[in-house]
């Protein structure tokens, strides 16, 4: 999520609603309510199950075209990881905004 603050750099899961089911593929760009807000998110990866037992759903699916791919994803998590960054600013700068 890009949400700016550095000790929420970590992945957060979020159910994602039937009728979105088909546009939401990992590497699409989304919006997620977090802390009451509408915030920009990528979604990473589908998974069958999650630990958290309250998960909130994905709000929208910005575009159905994944445009970050698992390749670009893991090199800027290791980016923000060596130059003690947030995931969310090197992938700001890793992919082009939409139009």
């Amino acid at each position: 999520m890009d949400v700016g603050l550095a000790h929420l750099d970590r992945l957060f899961d979020y159910l994602v609603p039937a009728a979105l089911d088909e546009q939401a593929v990992p590497g699409t760009r989304v919006k997620v309510r977090f802390a009451g807000q509408l915030v920009d998110g990528w979604l990473l990866e589908r998974v069958d199950s999650s630990e958290h037992p309250r998960l909130a759903y994905l709000e929208k699916v910005v575009s159905p075209e994944p445009v970050l791919s698992p390749e670009v994803a893991r090199l800027a998590r290791a980016v923000a990881d060596r130059y003690a960054g947030s995931l969310a600013d090197v992938l700001r700068l890793a992919v082009p905004p939409r139009h």
